[in-house]
């Protein structure tokens, strides 16, 4: 059997998603459904393969290759902007080529030209990559394995972050977790300035109707702790949290000046209340760049436990369409594409 489900099934989509177990949070359709929103005119789908009583399921982001203003008859697939890629219930090759091929049977109907995909270092799944797509160590993430108890989570964190938080204690900063929707709109506030004061990209800027897709998630599926200086909300850090995998999502401050230790402080908070809901996996992701000492990953890494490497997928579906689309691109903007990156169409 093989089926397409849509993320506007999300009921659909987790039963679908049962049979595999523990999964990384970003594969969820209301997180689907949100970064959707981010990529104009894309559909979150989830590509349900079975046989015999075996599962091999992949979400992807079904998306039209549109070259500025002109639209072509072909697709492309991508993972959403998390860690998602291909699942199975087994690692039986026979039926991971034979779901494999049923998928490029579904490709070439769709006219899909392309596919790049981003892998779970939660599930480790690159091995499940499809056999011609070029799997690559893209960058190292910060990670948290989580123990059980809160002076064990503080030990395993550096030295440097074990004195930011005695910091942020003496400066009398107090950290807790801040109920949704109601603290919505301050960390909204507070993600916009951050976002303001360090020039994001547009990309990280997010409109009414992402937040209240993210909301969508449940108080269970997204979390938000916060670090306060009296009443004044200085820091904060927010998760999506699917059962025993959390991934750190969006984080603000109050500006380079906020107290010392304000950040460590909202991101050990979420460690602890995650670890106490039973998550043992928390990613902190990475950082601005692929840059070993990028300054963002050397924070991250400093209020975590460990690294993981997250690897990506590349895949020319249908080469011939590929070139054709390349080409067409020359003649309209009058240079080649940059084909390192494999949907150069993207803004």
């Amino acid at each position: 059997m093989q089926r397409l489900i849509p993320a506007s099934e999300p009921g659909v989509w987790r039963q679908a998603l049962a049979p595999l177990g523990a999964l990384d949070a970003s594969y969820l359709p209301q997180y689907h459904l949100a970064y959707a929103l981010r990529v104009p005119h894309s559909r979150p789908l989830l590509w349900h393969f079975s046989c015999a009583g075996q599962h091999f399921l992949y979400p992807f982001l079904l998306t039209p290759v549109v070259l500025g203003s002109v639209t072509t008859p072909y697709f492309d697939v991508s993972s959403v902007y998390g860690y998602t890629g291909p699942i199975a219930s087994t690692a039986d090759s026979r039926f991971i080529a034979d779901a494999w091929t049923a998928f490029d049977a579904y490709t070439a109907r769709q006219r899909v030209i392309a596919e790049f995909v981003r892998f779970s270092p939660f599930n480790g799944n690159q091995g499940l990559a499809h056999p011609q797509s070029c799997v690559l160590a893209n960058r190292t993430l910060a990670v948290s394995r989580l123990p059980t108890s809160r002076a064990a989570l503080l030990q395993s964190l550096s030295a440097k972050t074990r004195n930011m938080l005695r910091k942020a204690g003496q400066a009398g900063l107090v950290a807790r977790e801040l109920p949704l929707p109601q603290y919505l709109p301050q960390f909204r506030a507070l993600y916009d300035a951050t976002m303001a004061r360090k020039q994001a990209l547009e990309f990280f800027l997010h409109d009414d109707a992402y937040w209240q897709q993210l909301l969508a998630l449940g108080p269970q599926g997204l979390r938000l702790f916060g670090s306060f200086s009296g009443a004044r909300l200085v820091a904060a850090a927010m998760a999506v949290v699917d059962g025993a995998s959390g991934l750190y999502h969006l984080g603000a401050s109050l500006n380079e000046c906020a107290p010392p230790g304000a950040g460590n402080l909202s991101l050990f908070a979420l460690s602890c209340g995650l670890m106490e809901s039973g998550v043992e996996f928390l990613n902190m992701t990475g950082g601005r760049t692929t840059d070993p000492n990028d300054a963002l990953l050397l924070f991250k890494r400093s209020n975590a436990n460990g690294t993981a490497i997250f690897h990506i997928g590349k895949r020319i579906v249908d080469p011939l369409a590929y070139n054709a689309v390349a080409t067409q691109w020359q003649q309209l903007q009058g240079s080649p594409p940059d084909t390192g990156k494999i949907v150069f169409w993207r803004p």
